[in-house]
């Protein structure tokens, strides 16, 4: 009964009609994926075979023909406009070796860094720095000072202001500023480096030459030769009396970032060298006549101290004394500082 009914309904025609289209899709189905661009392979698994290496090769060359056309194309020329000149900019012409800067791979995580510009930057700084510089802030030129080739970003001073130094204190100050105007100045009375006592020292703390003490410590410098802190906390100054040396008061006395330490004894003078005040600075100048005593064990813990700080010394000796040369050999050379004798 169906076969008459599929008859009566044209069935075998329709079935015919389905096979001619079936056909004619397959066969459009077949011509388009043949004409399809040949797909992109990632990669090719060779399992050391040659047909690996054969089909590595290949895709090696089709990549390369790929990116000819883009490293062939001209990179067009830009102009550049700076809004201010850089004519005065002067760079040392050999870069100045003073901090021990990290490579890059550990500032950025231990990763290795591309062969382009990459994180690191272009140039050779990183951040804001410019040229060689490894942290924020410019590239510096050594300068000179009193003939020492000072290679720092930042300076810090310690100077003798015993009786026989304090004279030439104006003329130092006044060279220091010329030259890295703003820097710590720390005044000490003596240069001797020795241990310190079994029972301390009273008034090692360092003072601001702003503050009303300084007053008392500057009559009794000039009275005494310098005053302990107890004998200024006792002192008294006569009223209506003049300051002694009133121009190297006022110059001390108004000048920023300047500080004193009371009479602790002439042995002491690495409580300035290391004090906190000048821990920032990477140049470290030292003026004294260096006639005070050295104990060489106190010498290598001072040096010890310098070189974790990666501070330079720098020792301007107004006269030679018996100290200069320890004082040169042990703390001067190690720190890759200078020396200048003036004598």
């Amino acid at each position: 009964m169906w076969k008459k009914y599929w008859d009566q309904w044209g069935g075998r025609a329709l079935a015919a009609s389905l096979a001619v289209h079936a056909l004619l899709l397959l066969s459009a189905a077949w011509i388009v994926v043949s004409q399809v661009q040949e797909k992109q392979v990632d990669f090719l698994s060779g399992g050391g075979t040659k047909q690996g290496a054969e089909a590595a090769a290949a895709l090696q060359h089709r990549v390369q023909q790929k990116k000819n056309p883009w490293l062939k194309k001209p990179v067009p020329m830009r102009k550049l406009a700076v809004a201010n000149s850089i004519n005065s900019l002067v760079l040392p012409d050999d870069a100045p070796d003073l901090l021990d800067i990290p490579e890059a791979s550990s500032l950025l995580g231990g990763g290795k860094l591309s062969g382009g510009m990459g994180l690191a930057g272009s140039g050779g700084g990183f951040g804001k720095g410019m040229g060689i510089g490894g942290a924020s802030g410019v590239t510096f030129q050594p300068f000179s000072l009193f003939g020492m080739q000072v290679k720092a970003k930042k300076l810090a001073a310690v100077l003798d202001v015993s009786g026989s130094m304090a004279p030439h204190l104006p003329r130092v100050i006044t060279e220091v500023d010329k030259v890295a105007k703003g820097s710590v100045v720390v005044l000490y009375i003596g240069c001797g480096l020795e241990p310190p006592p079994p029972r301390g020292l009273d008034g090692k703390n360092v003072i601001a030459t702003s503050t009303p003490d300084f007053d008392k410590f500057w009559r009794l410098l000039w009275q005494t030769g310098g005053a302990t802190l107890a004998e200024a906390r006792s002192y008294r100054p006569p009223a209506g009396e003049p300051m002694p040396s009133q121009d190297l008061y006022n110059l001390l006395k108004k000048r920023p970032r300047t500080y004193f330490l009371y009479n602790v004894g002439i042995s002491y003078a690495w409580l300035a060298l290391l004090s906190d005040q000048v821990r920032d600075a990477d140049g470290l100048y030292w003026f004294s006549d260096f006639q005070d005593n050295v104990d060489f064990r106190q010498v290598r813990t001072v040096r010890e101290n310098l070189e974790q700080r990666k501070q330079r010394l720098y020792a301007h000796a107004y006269f030679q004394g018996g100290s200069f040369d320890l004082i040169k050999s042990q703390l001067v050379e190690p720190t890759q500082g200078d020396y200048v004798l003036e004598q």
